[in-house]
């Protein structure tokens, strides 16, 4: 698992932001690495890494060169690998070098990620807080043909960036219905007792911004942001090349700084 971690070396007892990426994205799409570098100035340690199945490989950490993985991926492994990091980081084996305040955990996810953010966070005490961007907010939500994806084994999902067609095994569907209720989140929001915030775009097509209401309703401490005809990314695209965010992913990080301040004093 690739992990990466970005902040300030002149301030110290940084609280710890991690990023929990989408489906078919990883640490370093886009704009997120200069979104972290943003969070750095900020005075919070930002934590990224990829999902040992999201088809990345350590060595080509921003190509889909493991289709394979990436068809053998599920919702128990991302929490399982999301679970490794935040563990790494309370017990001190990760980045063990430097000064931050491992008490102090906050979860970023941003769509499929946002998922396994509120589920991870719903039950693991050491996460104090919550922010997400354009989140599902329905973990079966799939458009695919469950009878046909049984009788085939197999699904795949296009590519349009790559042009790649990315398999996804039938295991998928296995594990979630052996884990629904883990996976149902409104239950989840209901046992989250850190402050939240739900940031969506109105103008997502990716992920209907109904979700962020349905999240923020099912969460008794949070609030939520809609951003006016913000997109799935907020403005951002692989590769990003410019020097300043977008500004719908601005006004996103402005509000989860502001956020994760209040909860970090």
């Amino acid at each position: 698992m690739a992990v990466d971690l970005r902040y300030n070396g002149q301030i110290s007892n940084q609280p710890v932001i991690v990023f929990v990426h989408g489906f078919k994205g990883f640490k370093d799409w886009g704009h997120f690495p200069k979104v972290g570098e943003e969070l750095a100035k900020a005075g919070f340690a930002f934590v990224s890494f990829n999902f040992t199945h999201d088809g990345t490989t350590i060595d080509q950490p921003t190509d889909f060169a493991d289709l394979e993985a990436f068809g053998n991926n599920n919702y128990h492994k991302e929490l399982y690998d999301t679970e490794q990091v935040i563990e790494g980081i309370y017990n001190g084996s990760l980045f063990p070098e430097i000064e931050m305040n491992r008490g102090q955990i906050f979860l970023f996810g941003h769509s499929r990620g946002g998922g396994i953010s509120v589920v991870k966070t719903s039950e693991d005490s050491r996460v104090k807080g919550l922010v997400t961007w354009n989140s599902i907010g329905d973990m079966k939500r799939t458009n695919a043909d469950l009878i046909e994806w049984k009788r085939k084994g197999v699904v795949f999902v296009p590519n349009a960036r790559t042009n790649q067609q990315m398999p996804m095994y039938y295991q998928f569907v296995e594990d979630f219905f052996a884990q629904q209720e883990r996976y149902d989140l409104q239950e989840a929001c209901g046992k989250i007792n850190v402050p939240s915030v739900f940031i969506h775009g109105t103008n997502d097509q990716t992920v209907p911004y109904e979700y962020a209401e349905k999240l923020h309703d099912w969460t008794s401490d949070s609030e939520l942001l809609l951003i006016e005809d913000g997109n799935h990314t907020f403005g951002g695209k692989h590769p990003f090349e410019d020097d300043q965010l977008p500004t719908d992913s601005d006004t996103a990080l402005t509000a989860m700084i502001k956020h994760f301040r209040s909860i970090s004093g």
